[in-house]
């Protein structure tokens, strides 16, 4: 069983939503193209992942699970179904998006459209019911949801501004200590080495980052959990 989440999980959701909101809004037109850590993709492909991906946050809660439906996942185990890749990205992995980005015309329409459906997200976050619903073919309670995504876009804003000029925002405190929470009982411990900070930890513990031959001695048999998950 999952540590026990946050009462507040609901405006933690939301706001890191708003947070993430916040940065792209700031990005310019050539931070669009600047490299991120997700391979094959350019800012403006990350921008439209994630854009998809909070549609279907949104979306979350429009399923309730029937009453003999079992909940089969929380916050955390529901990464386990999620591996970290083993092989480079490939051209069919990544054009999806490459094509999608370039349908935008305009980069002031890709920031827009993705600060509406991020408000759209946010929205349905600090308003969502209570009770189990049907995501992505398990059942979850709605707390676990909001939990599961507040890690994806938390590990997503720092895939976006992690090659980005300049000072930027990062996650909101209390949404970066649930994505650590979750890469603890991922990886079956809080112990990290001392030189880490939280990014590198969770940018170490979902593959973005090796792990040195340092890493590896002070984690011991700890080192074979990274990455947790991609």
């Amino acid at each position: 069983m999952s540590e026990r989440l946050p009462e507040r999980i609901r405006e933690i959701a939301a706001g890191q939503v708003e947070r993430l909101a916040a940065v792209v809004a700031g990005l310019s037109d050539s931070d669009l193209v600047a490299p991120t850590l997700c391979s094959g993709w350019l800012a403006a492909h990350l921008l439209m992942h994630m854009r998809l991906g909070l549609a279907e946050h949104a979306l979350s809660f429009a399923e309730p699970a029937a009453s003999g439906d079992v909940i089969d996942r929380d916050y955390v185990s529901y990464w386990r179904d999620w591996p970290p890749a083993t092989e480079p990205v490939t051209y069919a992995q990544a054009r999806f998006h490459w094509a999608n980005g370039s349908a935008y015309a305009t980069a002031d329409g890709l920031r827009q459209h993705f600060a509406d459906t991020a408000r759209q997200a946010a929205a349905m976050s600090r308003n969502a019911p209570a009770g189990a619903f049907l995501l992505q073919g398990h059942v979850m309670d709605a707390d676990d949801i909001l939990a599961m995504w507040t890690t994806e876009w938390v590990i997503h804003q720092l895939d976006l501004t992690a090659r980005l000029p300049g000072e930027r925002l990062g996650p909101r405190r209390d949404a970066l200590t649930l994505a650590l929470r979750t890469l603890d009982e991922l990886t079956g411990s809080p112990a990290r080495p001392p030189a880490w900070d939280p990014a590198t930890y969770l940018l170490k513990g979902t593959g973005r980052a090796a792990l040195s031959d340092a890493d590896r001695t002070f984690l011991g048999e700890r080192a074979d959990a990274f990455p947790a998950f991609g």
